[in-house]
């Protein structure tokens, strides 16, 4: 199982709770931090409550989920989903918008990526999905070392309207060469 916590330079990845609710409800409110994400729009503190219950539920072993805590705040989140006894994993995350531009994401992002391989020998690749439109979350998934492999065209329908899916992903063999 991957690690409940995980250091990095400047972060530490750790299990939710609902001390975090202050945190996730306070940037959950900007309008341009949930652009490109399925979130409830206006987002009100009773999502935010459901959201931290629903990673805390989540079973770790399938679903790991971590607060990103920066300066002992929460200022975001990141999981990842495996499927087919641990061969796939799917990463997603978000990060509060006045520390964009930062590279927190891009940190967070490669040390859940080397922990998984590191943890599961099968694991073959880790994949992550991006609204097309949003060039910066494309831009992290490259600076991990992740290629573009497709983009699927009206995939999804967000807020009324379809959307274009980026396809991105690392496998095993180009995580050993450190393509990272």
């Amino acid at each position: 199982m991957l690690p409940e916590i995980i250091e990095t330079e400047r972060l530490v990845l750790r299990p939710w709770d609902f001390g975090d609710l202050a945190d996730a409800f306070a940037y959950a409110q900007d309008d341009e931090w949930s652009r490109y994400l399925p979130v409830p729009r206006p987002y009100y503190e009773r999502d935010a409550k459901t959201f931290i219950a629903r990673q805390i539920l989540l079973e770790r072993e399938q679903h790991p989920s971590w607060v990103l805590e920066f300066g002992g705040r929460n200022v975001g989140g990141i999981n990842v989903r495996f499927s087919s006894e641990h061969r796939i994993g799917e990463m997603g995350y978000s990060l509060a918008r006045p520390l964009w531009g930062r590279g927190l994401v891009t940190e967070a992002a490669r040390a859940v990526i080397d922990a998984a391989f590191r943890t599961y020998p099968e694991l073959v690749r880790v994949r992550a999905m991006a609204d097309a439109r949003n060039v910066a979350s494309r831009r992290v998934l490259e600076k991990c070392g992740m290629t573009c492999e497709g983009v699927l065209r009206s995939n999804r329908i967000h807020r009324g309207e379809p959307v274009d899916e980026a396809w991105h992903g690392i496998l095993r063999s180009e995580w050993e060469k450190g393509a990272r």
